[in-house]
């Protein structure tokens, strides 16, 4: 073990020196996470509320009804009611002009028509940049029609129960039962979903760390290499050590760089992004067990590779392609396909599915499956390298 720890304190010497590995390790990742923030910031789901103006020409019983539904709607944060316009031409003006998303217009005789059963709509006006607006507009208005529709067969079904005899107070106690009866047009309020993400925030932060983590610890394996280049590596295998410490010393050098940066990462994006990583316990679990992870698939490149830069152009072929299938540059659920499952092959997946369930508010416990599939994939990526060095004279 002394030995291992000496070749680790050289090695890490030299990485402090040329600080290739403190730009790749912290610089980028912190500096990519911070850029994709800033940009995509913006586009949080909770932070999207539709803008509206509503322009009621009717002045019925029924289009007042819809603009109390509406501005109750709008009570709730749901919408924001911000113009009402007196004539279609204004309506259309605001929407045209990006003032509104979409404008909500209530045609005269509306009233009329619903109360006959005759045909009847609201006239949406979306704005062209705000597509999901209109049909927000749509719904809200579908809606509400459809209510009024059915309380009105409730009525006529009780009429023709009772023989037509149905006296006005007796029509308004079924049509409000029937009303009373059915789903709010929108329920504002906080639902549990099955689909959980990170905030953009976390999610770049956790993403970009554990991306360039697969390049901070080549830093270390890519030593063996890198000895075997310059000629020591016999050198080493000739001295009163055992080659497994040689091994072992180059994977310290890899596991305290990653170890490191991931600390340094993890507090600087709390404090500079706010991000949210979740309980320490589970991070740390999760860090050290992607640290591993990312050490043993690079460990098997280094096995297979004859040069340095052969090494580094296959690590970073590994790192992108496995980052890009993990889903680590936009925060999706990659769907219920094929994609879904291939996702599971890449260490980055599991990495960002037990920050997902920290970041909730999840117990530890909840990150053993991530944990675990981080060190089956470590557990391969060892297997495989130190077959391989035996195979070439690096006997463990």
């Amino acid at each position: 073990m002394r030995a291992a720890t000496l070749i680790a304190s050289k090695d890490l010497k030299l990485r402090v020196r040329d600080r290739s590995a403190f730009i790749v390790g912290i610089i980028a990742p912190l500096g990519l996470a911070f850029i994709f923030n800033l940009v995509l910031g913006g586009i949080a789901e909770g932070d999207f509320v539709p803008v509206f103006s509503i322009t009621n020409l009717d002045q019925g019983t029924v289009g007042e009804g819809f603009v109390s539904v509406l501005d109750e709607i709008d009570a709730g944060g749901v919408i924001d009611v911000a113009e009402r316009p007196g004539s279609l031409e204004a309506a259309e003006q605001l929407a045209e002009d990006g003032t509104v998303a979409a404008a909500i217009v209530i045609p005269a005789g509306f009233s009329e028509a619903v109360q006959s059963g005759g045909e009847s709509s609201v006239v949406v006006v979306t704005n062209s940049d705000s597509p999901t607006s209109g049909e927000i507009a749509r719904s809200i208005a579908a809606g509400f029609v459809a209510e009024i529709r059915t309380a009105q067969l409730a009525v006529e079904t009780a009429a023709i129960s009772a023989g037509g005899a149905l006296t006005p107070a007796e029509i308004g106690r079924v049509a409000e039962a029937a009303s009373a009866g059915l789903p709010q047009v929108i329920s504002v309020g906080s639902f549990e979903t099955v689909k959980r993400e990170l905030d953009l925030a976390t999610f770049f932060a956790a993403s970009m760390s554990v991306f360039f983590l697969f390049f901070t610890v080549s830093f270390g394996v890519n030593g063996l290499l890198e000895e075997r280049q310059q000629g020591t590596l016999n050198r080493l295998l000739g001295a009163p050590i055992r080659s497994m410490s040689i091994v072992a010393g180059k994977a310290l050098v890899s596991f305290v760089l990653g170890i490191v940066s991931m600390t340094i990462l993890i507090v600087a994006s709390s404090l500079l992004l706010g991000s949210n990583w979740g309980n320490p316990i589970g991070v740390g679990a999760l860090v050290v067990a992607g640290v591993v992870a990312a050490t043993g698939l690079m460990m098997v490149v280094a096995a297979f590779a004859k040069t340095p830069e052969q090494a580094g152009n296959l690590m970073a072929i590994l790192a992108v392609g496995l980052g890009m299938l993990g889903g680590i540059f936009f925060p999706t659920g990659l769907g219920t396909g094929l994609l879904s499952y291939l996702a599971y092959v890449s260490p980055h997946r599991w990495f960002l599915l037990g920050m997902t369930d920290l970041a909730a508010g999840d117990a530890v416990s909840s990150i053993i499956p991530a944990v675990g599939g981080l060190l089956a994939f470590a557990a391969v990526g060892w297997g495989i390298a130190i077959a391989k060095f035996r195979s070439t004279g690096i006997a463990l």
